[in-house]
C-alpha cells in the first residue's frame, strides 16, 4: 500500500525504519536528507543504525552505505562500522565537509565529490501530450550505452530491465532519455544534440517526477554543483534544492 507522503504506507515500517526516519525528518532541511528517507520508506535499508545524534543507512541494492551525523563522536562510531572493501558513501548534512577526507582514508576511495541535492514536492505532474515518452526496452540498451558515458553496459542493463528508464522519441527516433539510478534517484538523463534546445530534458524529468509520484513516493535527485544548466532545469521543475551539501565517495567521477 502507497501513499503520497513518499512511499510505503508508514503504518509498515519497522520500529527501526520508524524511529530512523523519525530522528532525519527532525534535522530539518527535508531535501537533504530526502535521499535516506526513502530509502526507509522504499524499504530499501538492509541495515539502520540510529541514534539522535546520527544515522547510517545500508542500501539493499548497490552496496551503498548512507550518513547523517550531527555530532563528531557519533560520526566517528558509525564511521568505525562501515566495512572495508565498501564501494559508495553518501554523506548528507552539516558536518559532511570535515567528514569525507576521512572516508576516503578508511575505504582508500578517490574521489568525494559535492552535489546538490534536490526533491520534488509539488503537485503530480499532468502528462505530456507534445512528447511521445514511454519506457525504453533492451532493444535501445546499445544506443543507450553508446550515448551515455558514466555506466557500465551492465548497469544501464539493470535500469532498463528494472523498468525506469524512459525515452523521448521525435519522428519515431529516439533522442533522450532518463532513469532511476540503484538507490532511487533520478539520473542516466541525455539529450542527444541534434535534438537540444527542443526542451526535452524538461519534458523526460517532468515524466520521471510523474512515475515516481505516481508510485507514491518522492523524487529525488543530485547535480554536481558545476552543472549550471542542470542547476537551471532543477528550478523550472520546481525542485526544493537541500541547504546542505551531499557528497558521494567513491573511486567513480561524473
Amino acid at each position: 500500500m502507497k501513499d503520497q507522503s513518499g512511499g510505503m504506507n508508514e503504518t509498515r515500517l519497522t520500529q527501526d525504519e520508524a524511529r530512523a526516519l523519525a530522528i532525519l525528518r527532525g534535522y530539518g532541511d527535508r531535501a537533504c536528507y530526502e535521499s535516506m528517507m526513502q530509502t526507509l520508506l522504499r524499504g530499501m535499508a538492509a541495515e539502520i543504525d540510529a541514534q539522535d545524534d546520527g544515522v547510517m543507512l545500508r542500501h539493499r541494492r548497490g552496496d551503498i552505505v548512507m550518513v547523517a551525523a550531527r555530532t563528531d563522536r557519533r560520526f566517528q562510531e558509525m564511521l568505525a562500522r562501515i566495512p572495508l572493501g565498501t564501494p559508495d558513501v553518501m554523506l548528507h548534512g552539516m558536518c559532511a565537509p570535515q567528514q569525507n577526507v576521512q572516508v576516503r582514508a578508511r575505504l582508500n576511495l578517490k574521489n568525494a565529490i559535492p552535489f546538490y541535492q534536490y526533491a520534488y514536492y509539488g503537485e503530480i505532474p499532468g502528462p505530456d501530450a507534445d512528447v511521445d515518452i514511454r519506457p525504453l526496452t533492451r532493444e535501445s540498451l546499445d544506443f543507450v550505452y553508446q550515448n551515455y558515458g558514466h555506466a557500465s553496459r551492465e548497469y544501464l542493463d539493470a535500469r532498463i530491465r528494472q523498468g525506469v528508464m524512459l525515452g523521448a522519441y521525435v519522428e519515431g527516433e529516439l533522442a533522450g532519455f532518463i532513469g532511476e539510478h540503484v538507490e532511487g534517484s533520478m539520473g542516466l538523463l541525455h539529450v542527444m544534440p541534434a535534438y537540444r534546445r527542443m526542451h526535452l530534458g524538461y519534458a523526460l524529468e517532468r515524466a520521471a517526477i510523474r512515475r515516481t509520484r505516481l508510485a507514491g513516493q518522492i523524487p529525488f535527485d543530485q547535480v554536481a554543483k558545476i552543472n549550471d544548466a542542470s542547476i537551471a532545469l532543477q528550478a523550472r521543475l520546481g525542485m526544493t534544492r537541500a541547504k546542505e551539501t551531499v557528497y558521494w565517495i567513491t573511486d567513480d567521477t561524473y
